[in-house]
């Protein structure tokens, strides 16, 4: 099975501008940032101050996470099928 790219890295890549503010606000403590973990997420501080970046913010995550998931689920039913035919070869 191939792995997907993680969320940071996609946004890295796909979305520089997006990072770049990811990045500032992580240094005000509104957004903590979790490169090891593969994670983005909202401080308490970024609700009560800016609740539409808030919601911004896990607009973005929840899409990303609905993609993911999607494509993993693809990746691993044609395991599935590869692997039963494989198995149906020997």
């Amino acid at each position: 099975m191939s792995k997907s790219k993680g969320f940071i890295e996609t946004i890295k890549q796909d979305q520089p501008a997006l990072w770049e503010l990811i990045k500032l606000h992580s240094q005000s403590g509104l957004i903590v940032v979790d490169e090891e973990n593969d994670a983005v997420s909202a401080t308490n501080r970024l609700l009560w101050t800016y609740p539409g970046l808030h919601e911004a913010l896990n607009t973005v995550i929840n899409n990303w996470n609905f993609t993911s998931i999607e494509d993993t689920a693809k990746e691993n039913f044609s395991d599935i099928l590869q692997n039963l035919n494989t198995k149906k070869d020997i």
